[in-house]
């Protein structure tokens, strides 16, 4: 995974090597636990609000992020097969 600044923001490319988890930061709401993008030498840590009341407006978000990985997924599998089929 690398990152680069561009004219949007920060991008993170990643790859094959890229681990997604869920580490827990100890017990209690004052150490939710996070998920951790970790690859070469860039980590991302997506960390919920601190207001546990916003938890569940975090949860919402991170089931469309989920969503749209699935939805991001299709379409390059789908891509790379028909550069697959073009070269073959």
């Amino acid at each position: 995974m690398t990152a680069t600044w561009d004219g949007l923001g920060l991008r993170w490319t990643v790859g094959a090597g890229t681990e997604v988890t869920v580490e827990e930061t100890g017990t209690g709401a004052s150490h939710p636990p996070v998920l951790v993008l970790a690859g070469g030498l860039c980590v991302v840590t997506l960390v919920p609000p601190e207001d546990q009341e916003a938890w569940t407006g975090c949860a919402v978000f991170l089931r469309r992020l989920r969503d749209h990985a699935e939805d991001l997924a299709a379409l390059l599998e789908a891509r790379a097969e028909r550069h697959d089929d073009a070269a073959g």
